[in-house]
């Protein structure tokens, strides 16, 4: 399973979410990559992905989640995959 997060430079709600979903990740043995949307392969797929709001997960090249989601919310969504 690809993971990839795509974030938007260094602000506040991007880092926070990397550390959210970076940590749900790990409990879950999964690996991530983190993409910056700043960079010419985040702007690319976010482009591909035709991204509007940022920061996105993307799994397997599908967006699966857009915003921030609390650590409960996330770990569901990762379960359900």
């Amino acid at each position: 399973m690809n993971i990839q997060l795509i974030i938007s430079g260094q602000a506040k709600q991007s880092q926070a979410t990397e550390r959210v979903w970076r940590t749900i990740c790990e409990d879950m043995g999964l690996s991530l990559q983190i993409i910056n949307s700043e960079n010419e392969t985040g702007r690319s797929l976010a482009k591909k992905l035709n991204l509007r709001t940022l920061p996105a997960l993307i799994v397997d090249g599908r967006v699966i989640a857009v915003g921030q989601p609390d650590t409960i919310s996330a770990k569901k969504i990762l379960r359900d995959l």
